[in-house]
Order: structure tokens, then C-alpha cells, then sequence
């Protein structure tokens, strides 16, 4: 066998039976956990793992195993285990999504994508808020002073001109 996967005609062929019995078997076999992979047309795409699964159900069917109990048997058993030469595409990790569902992790991704942003700018916008409040505020205590210290002035020349004129008046 090559490391290749077979469509169910090959895979029927090479077992000696229909490819109505290997689709039954299949069909089976998945409701009871075993998982083929599928192509992009969801086709079932057979591999050696999946040929010695066959090939034990074929022999516990031909020594008079019910066909529930085989299927429940070859099921249960770990055929990777007795596969020597993995086929590489077996053990790839693939996660198959529908597009509904590509969909919906990309608008979740793009959300919290977007929310992150949204509190970068606030952030930003909020130092630079509280940077132009601070730049007002130094500028309104120093013209705040500035103002003070006029008036002061002012305040002493006056009292300067009153103590003159009160002198004078004593004169």
C-alpha cells in the first residue's frame, strides 16, 4: 500500500466486497466513535489503518461474529497501534470547520481584535487629555501668580502713596 489515501471503490476492491457493504461498515463503524477522514467533497478517504480495520471486521464476520458485536470489536481496538508505517496524513492535526463556523471565530476574533484597540486609543486619548489639562492648569497658576503679584505691587505702591500723603498731611 501506498501512503497515499483510496476512495471506497479501491478500498471495496482490495477487501473482496461491495462498495454498498464497506459504506454500511463505514457508516457503522463512525456511529461507534472510529473516524475516517474526509476530503473537501466530505468523500471518506481510506488509509492503511483504516484497511486493517476492514480487514478485521471481514475475518470476525467470516468466523460468525454478529455483525454489531465486530463492529463494537474493531471499533474499540487501537489499529494505529498494529500500523507500523503511519501514513502521514492520518496523523496530521486538522480541524475541519463549516463556514458558519470559520465565520464566527473570525467576527469573535475580530471584536475583541477591535475592543482592544478601542482601549488603546482611549488610553491614549485619555494621557493626552490629562497632559493638556496639566499643561492648562501650570499655565493658569502661573498666570494665577503673575496676576498676584501685579496687584501686590500695585497694592504697595499705593499704600507707598498713602503713607506720603498722610505725611505730607503732617507736615
Amino acid at each position: 500500500m501506498e501512503p497515499f489515501g483510496y476512495f471506497a471503490k479501491d478500498v471495496a476492491a482490495e477487501l473482496e466486497i461491495t462498495t454498498s457493504s464497506l459504506r454500511r461498515w463505514s457508516i457503522e463503524l463512525e456511529k461507534l466513535g472510529y473516524i475516517f477522514e474526509r476530503n473537501e467533497k466530505e468523500q471518506r478517504i481510506y488509509y492503511e489503518r483504516d484497511f486493517k480495520a476492514f480487514r478485521e471486521l471481514k475475518k470476525l464476520l467470516s468466523n460468525s461474529v454478529p455483525f454489531v458485536d465486530a463492529t463494537k470489536a474493531v471499533a474499540s481496538m487501537d489499529v494505529e497501534q498494529k500500523n507500523a508505517g503511519k501514513t502521514p496524513s492520518v496523523y496530521r492535526e486538522e480541524i475541519r470547520l463549516s463556514q458558519q463556523e470559520l465565520q464566527e471565530i473570525i467576527q469573535q476574533s475580530v471584536k475583541e481584535a477591535i475592543e482592544e484597540e478601542r482601549e488603546v486609543i482611549l488610553h491614549a486619548i485619555d494621557r493626552k487629555m490629562n497632559d493638556v489639562v496639566e499643561r492648562r492648569d501650570r499655565w493658569l497658576t502661573q498666570q494665577f501668580k503673575e496676576s498676584m503679584e501685579q496687584k501686590q505691587l500695585e497694592i504697595a505702591a499705593a499704600n507707598e502713596i498713602k503713607k506720603k500723603h498722610w505725611w505730607q498731611f503732617w507736615q
